[in-house]
């Protein structure tokens, strides 16, 4: 008897073990994770590499080439003027070379005016402004030391020899005077087809 007695103590204590290892107080944390030591609570979370930004182009230093620069238009004061020799026979054409005596680029766009003076005709006077051709004008740029060219047109012969040429570059009011190098030019003053007439200014060289 005391031998079954002690056989079902030990059992009964076997089985109360067990409970307590599988269930035991919910207060007392058993069965839970273990909470993080207080170095691992005040460690900072690794934050995961971020990308590389794009590189970004660095800016020009001057703002931008002066190829990109907007020239200004060209004046008077930096323009030098010259009329070559006519060619040609019967309508003839006068070279009038606009040349950029100024240290930057500048732009011309347009006819100008051309007028040839001489000794006073008695019916239309001692100047003859040649009119425009029905040419499309462009925009040209004359880079330092560049030429612009205005062609001249004219009817030879006649009686009425100018003696020089009047010539304003596009835009401007300022006039230069250089001397004409031709022979005599037949007057149409008023004609509404006339053989005389000037060009547009276009990008040349003489």
């Amino acid at each position: 008897m005391r031998i079954r007695s002690a056989s079902l103590v030990a059992g009964l204590f076997a089985a109360g073990l067990l409970l307590a290892g599988c269930g035991g107080d919910p207060s007392s944390g058993a069965g839970q994770m273990a909470a993080p030591s207080p170095e691992q609570a005040a460690a900072p979370a690794e934050a995961s590499p971020a990308e590389p930004a794009p590189a970004q182009p660095a800016p020009a230093e001057d703002g931008g080439s002066a190829d990109q620069a907007a020239a200004a238009r060209c004046t008077d004061a930096g323009l030098s003027a010259t009329v070559n020799e006519p060619t040609g026979s019967g309508q003839q054409k006068t070279i009038l070379a606009w040349r950029n005596t100024s240290d930057l680029p500048c732009t011309m766009t347009g006819f100008g005016g051309v007028d040839l003076r001489g000794p006073d005709d008695p019916t239309f006077g001692p100047s003859y402004s040649l009119p425009r051709s029905s040419e499309q004008p462009t925009t040209v740029t004359l880079q330092p030391g560049g030429t612009g060219i205005t062609t001249i047109t004219t009817l030879s012969g006649g009686d009425w020899t100018p003696t020089e040429v009047v010539v304003t570059a596009p835009d401007e009011t300022t006039s230069k005077t250089v001397p004409w190098r031709g022979g005599p030019v037949q007057r149409q003053d008023g004609a509404t087809r006339p053989g005389s007439f000037i060009g547009p200014v276009e990008q040349g060289s003489v």
